[in-house]
């Protein structure tokens, strides 16, 4: 037993990594493309250094134009109130004589942005001249279509009550219409007249609705004087639409923001023409900026309190990674608010063109040496394909795998052709062996580089026996072919179980089967893999049985036992012929746990030994106490329905009720049967033959316990 074999395995040597084909590939990229990359990479970062520092040069463009685009808007604007008002002063009568709206036609002609120019006096008379957009009401009624403007007059000083006169005019100013209602308009009254009285100076109003047109707007005034007193005020309407729209013509660039904010970060005015400013209860409602769609004009304002210049900035968008300027800069008025106006913009609007450029630059750099990469992917592809294919084959041989496709490698290299035909012939040569000596056993003594030799030592293992019942009388009722066919299918359920189970098919004799857990490689868990495999097969054959009875033919009734225990296991034979195997007397209850089944009518047998490994995750339920042939220690056994997938933590998944209600009916039987308790024993053998007519075990067992009880009362 402990002579050893002559041939020895010899260490493997250590494989390498390195590979043909990414070696080929390797070898082009490391010569050509970092001289590649570098040129490219110098053109990249010229032109980038070109558009930062065209960025720069357009930032200060940038706060340049945002100033001068407010001051262009009011100014201008502050500058004719102040001239109408000292018109005025001069000549007090003048606005109140029928030629002087042409002057204040003169005065909205001049910008798109106002909407109307009026005078208010102090004995309550109003003229004004105004735009008139289409869809205005003016009392309560739509203005004609026609109309480009209207005017309007209202005298407080005629001894009848006054009225409030409108006179509607095409761009002709031919009066297409009119309107008048009782005066109720009052000059003197409202906010842009006291503003303008108390400041004694040009005044801006806050936004509020306009009483003329009923639009949200704010107004210039600038109040005027005969001989120190004060007579009236001048002043012009802006909408907050028209200076939304004016912000939104002098955008600085395409994606640019500008707005126009108060004191309160209210935005006034927005370039965003979708956010105007909304009317609740006939109110100015100001959004805040953080109530805007839009993030960046908060973010600005946060960025503003971080940074050491206040008025011209970048920030990065913390979600995009977009770069923007930012610009702060008073509103350019001389009047009494300290309004701003804040411009956001990307920066890659002022170096879009170049930051494109580069753009190209790296995309065709990148695709040149991706084309190159592939050029030569698909040259090394040529070369080494044939290899690849080849390495792949032999690494099955060398994994005895028997499942891998046979393929015919060519190649036009004399070398590699005559390599594949050698490995075709070593390919076959494993196929056939490996059909008759286990291939984890093979596996197993390559791996672990041990000697081949004679002998084995104990381990403990799990062995079971499957067998096929009344075979002799199934051999000499059927054909041969049709006998060999159905073994063979049935002992492929056998085997496939097994493997699948991680166990080890040690011998067929005849119509049985052998096979054990735990060797040559550990094993954890083996008496479950093997009882999951015993399951297996008695559910595959359940499965090809009923086949077999559709085609009219006998089913193969099997009987499985399954034992664990120390056991020797190793070579035994001859140094010309061996054979791993397991010994010892736990291999011989298991076979008698196998007959032990045609006792008791049952199919599944495993031993006491199972059951206190794994007994929390099987579905059985116990038959007898036993003496088996050879032994004089009896032992419980116990008949296997199901196992409990050692991954869940639920019992019995897929086990119906009605074979737990079994299990727990004959638990109960056998507890009676074993206090010898015969009169209950018989009566709860009889309820589970009642309950499960087909239950040969409970027919066994109920004769055994009528006869005992028999003795008894004898």
């Amino acid at each position: 037993m402990h002579s050893e074999l002559v041939a020895t395995a010899s260490p493997s040597p250590k494989a390498s990594n390195i590979r043909l084909r990414p070696s080929i590939v390797l070898l082009f990229v490391v010569l050509v493309v970092p001289i590649f990359t570098a040129m490219l990479w110098f053109t990249y970062t010229t032109n980038d250094k070109m558009t930062r520092s065209n960025a720069k040069e357009l930032m200060e463009r940038f706060r340049f134009e945002a100033t001068t685009n407010t001051q262009n808007l009011l100014k201008p604007l502050e500058t004719m109130v102040n001239t109408a008002a000292t018109l005025a002063s001069a000549q007090p009568a003048f606005f109140k004589a029928t030629n002087s709206v042409q002057y204040l036609k003169d005065i909205i002609a001049h910008s798109d942005t106002v909407s109307s120019a009026y005078v208010g006096f102090n004995d309550g008379t109003f003229r004004m001249v105004m735009r008139t957009p289409a869809g205005l009401k003016i009392h309560d009624k739509v203005v004609p279509a026609e109309t480009d403007h209207a005017y309007r007059w209202l005298d407080r000083t005629v001894p009848a009550d006054p009225v409030d006169a409108f006179s509607f005019r095409d761009k002709q100013d031919k009066e297409i219409g009119a309107s008048q209602v009782a005066a109720v308009y009052d000059p003197r009254l409202r906010d842009w007249y006291k503003d303008a009285a108390i400041k004694k100076s040009t005044a801006l109003s806050t936004p509020y609705i306009f009483s003329s047109s009923g639009l949200p707007g704010i107004t210039i005034a600038s109040p005027f004087y005969t001989d120190g007193v004060l007579t009236g005020v001048v002043a012009v309407d802006i909408t907050l639409e028209n200076l939304s729209q004016f912000l939104a013509d002098r955008v600085v660039s395409p994606r640019a923001m500008s707005l126009i904010i108060d004191e309160q970060d209210k935005v006034i005015a927005n370039s965003n023409l979708k956010e105007q400013v909304k009317l609740i209860d006939k109110k100015v409602n100001l959004k805040h900026i953080g109530a805007l769609d839009s993030d960046l004009p908060a973010l600005a304002m946060v960025q503003q309190a971080k940074v050491s210049d206040k008025n011209n900035f970048t920030f990065v968008h913390p979600t995009s990674g977009e770069e923007y300027a930012v610009s702060f800069s008073s509103f350019a008025s001389d009047a009494n608010k300290r309004w701003q106006v804040l411009i956001v913009a990307p920066l890659d609007d002022f170096s879009g063109p170049l930051k494109e450029n580069n753009k190209r630059l790296l995309i065709f750099g990148t695709l040149a040496i991706i084309l190159q990469i592939l050029f030569i992917y698909f040259l090394s592809r040529l070369i080494a394909k044939p290899l690849e294919r080849l390495e792949k084959k032999v690494n099955d041989v060398r994994e005895l795998s028997t499942d891998s496709q046979k393929q015919v490698i060519t190649s036009p290299i004399r070398e590699i052709s005559s390599l594949s035909r050698a490995v075709d012939t070593l390919d076959h040569a494993v196929r056939s062996f490996a059909a008759f000596v286990p291939v984890s056993l093979v596996k197993h003594l390559i791996e672990s580089d041990q000697q081949l030799q004679l002998g084995g030592h104990s381990r403990f293992l799990t062995v079971m026996f499957c067998d096929v019942e009344a075979f002799s009388t199934l051999a000499e009722s059927s054909p041969s072919n049709e006998l060999l066919t159905r073994i063979s299918a049935y002992l492929e359920v056998v085997t496939l179980a097994v493997n699948e189970e991680h166990g080890t098919i040690d011998k067929f004799i005849g119509d049985a089967a052998m096979a054990f857990w735990g060797a040559p490689a550990p094993l954890d868990d083996h008496a479950w893999h093997a009882c999951a495999a015993a399951i297996r097969i008695s559910k595959r054959m359940a499965v090809l049985n009923a086949q077999w009875v559709a085609e009219g033919l006998a089913p193969l009734q099997i009987r499985i036992g399954i034992h664990c225990d120390a056991m020797m296991v190793g070579n035994i034979g001859s140094k010309h012929r061996m054979s791993y195997t397991v010994m010892g007397d736990a291999v011989n209850l298991t076979s008698r746990l196998e007959e032990i089944n045609k006792e008791y009518g049952t199919q599944i047998c495993v031993s006491q030994s199972i059951y206190r490994e794994i007994g929390d995750r099987l579905i059985l339920r116990p038959i007898d106490e036993v003496t088996v042939k050879g032994r004089r220690t009896a032992i419980n056994i116990y008949e296997l329905f199901d196992v409990i997938d050692s991954n869940s933590s639920s019992s019995a998944v897929e086990t119906s009720t009605e074979i737990l209600e079994q299990c727990n009916l004959t638990k109960l039987a056998h507890q009676a049967y074993v206090d010898k308790n015969w009169k209950k024993a018989v009566s709860l053998y009889e309820e589970l033959f009642n309950r499960f007519p087909e239950d040969h075990l409970a027919t066994n067992m109920l004769m055994r316990c009528q006869i005992a009880l028999q003795h008894k009362l004898e």
